[in-house]
């Protein structure tokens, strides 16, 4: 395994233990099994060839595709949204795989087909699976998802034309279905609202910003009585982190993002074709998630739901950036084929 992306997912795995410990400690033994489960999948995903990988995209997005549709009509219900899917004692959050599989799908498209070739049919899919995602509903993950595929298109080199006729398309359809969409997610509306009105100082937010203002340089330890801060495990885990390590954790926390970003960069750079895309979109997909999830606690952006990678609890967002990991160090790997022995 790469040397550099294992230590920044072995840091992020110690920082996400803290950030549970401090924020809600009887979460603790099930996170820790699911970091376990991440840093596995990772061993496992990196000994198979990225090539299979590629050549599975395709029916891995679709078969993600069905999971949020299914999860539309059979789909638990928490807090106003139906995002899971309840398989024996553990929960599946399709949306979280949706991101990394379309990044999947449209590597092996644009190895196919090039870059001037039209895309209505990879835009399709993205629009199909973003309505998915919005109608659970999940704005935050559904804007991703759009993200994700624009920056792809854009650094693979898509025509510029091709990207703004269909971005067009997309804004016009925004348009002429937002009242509706509001209306019938009326929750969605009032976030938008108090974060335009408060300036992003809900409740949720202020106490975030008091439990990073009271960790200080070096924190409060695990064991310390943290400040409400509601969904401090998950949606605001930034928060619990500062509250725990103080600004050297956060340091950690952001270097340990930048050695992904510069590695994984730096992995694009050296190989072609379908290996480059997956090793961009990895990159961008952990260090835009990660960059989103600290703007949102901070108050500069309105509540997401983003996890923060591997270091927020929840099994499926764990097992997704496990996997993630797992195939930016096999594409490391292929970058720097071990040599041949003498005499093969």
């Amino acid at each position: 395994m790469d040397p550099l992306l294992l230590l920044s997912q072995v840091l992020l795995l110690a920082l996400g233990a803290n950030a549970v410990a401090v924020s809600a400690p009887e979460l603790l033994p099930g996170h820790l099994f699911r970091l376990g489960l991440a840093l596995l999948a990772a061993l496992v995903v990196a000994r198979i060839p990225l090539s299979i990988w590629i050549r599975g995209g395709l029916l891995l997005y679709l078969g993600t595709l069905f999971l949020l549709v299914l999860t539309l009509f059979v789909g638990v219900e928490k807090n106003g949204a139906r995002r899971w899917i309840e398989l024996g004692g553990f929960s599946l959050q399709p949306s979280e795989f949706a991101k990394l599989f379309l990044i999947l799908y449209l590597a092996r498209y644009l190895a196919r087909h090039g870059t001037d070739h039209p895309i209505l049919g990879p835009v399709l899919l993205i629009g199909f699976g973003v309505a998915a995602v919005a109608l659970e509903p999940d704005f935050g993950g559904a804007i991703f998802l759009l993200l994700i595929a624009f920056l792809l298109f854009l650094a693979v080199g898509v025509p510029l034309r091709r990207i703004l006729a269909i971005g067009t398309a997309v804004g016009f359809v925004a348009l002429a279905t937002q009242g509706l969409y509001l209306s019938r997610f009326r929750h969605v509306l009032e976030r938008i609202r108090a974060f335009m009105h408060e300036g992003g100082m809900a409740y949720q937010i202020a106490q975030g910003r008091e439990a990073i203002l009271a960790g200080g340089l070096f924190g409060q330890g695990p064991g310390a009585a943290m400040p409400h801060v509601p969904y401090a495990y998950n949606d605001m885990a930034f928060a619990a982190l500062a509250f725990a390590l103080g600004a050297v954790g956060v340091l950690l926390l952001f270097a340990a993002y930048t050695l992904v970003l510069g590695r994984g960069l730096q992995i694009a750079a050296r190989t072609e074709g379908a290996t480059s895309v997956v090793a961009l979109g990895v990159t961008a997909l952990i260090v835009i998630t990660a960059t989103l999830h600290v703007a949102v606690v901070l108050g500069l952006l309105p509540p997401t739901g983003l996890p923060l990678p591997l270091v927020s609890y929840g099994g499926s967002s764990a097992l997704t950036y496990g996997i993630a990991f797992g195939l930016l160090h096999r594409a490391a790997r292929e970058t720097n084929p071990a040599p041949a022995k003498e005499g093969e």
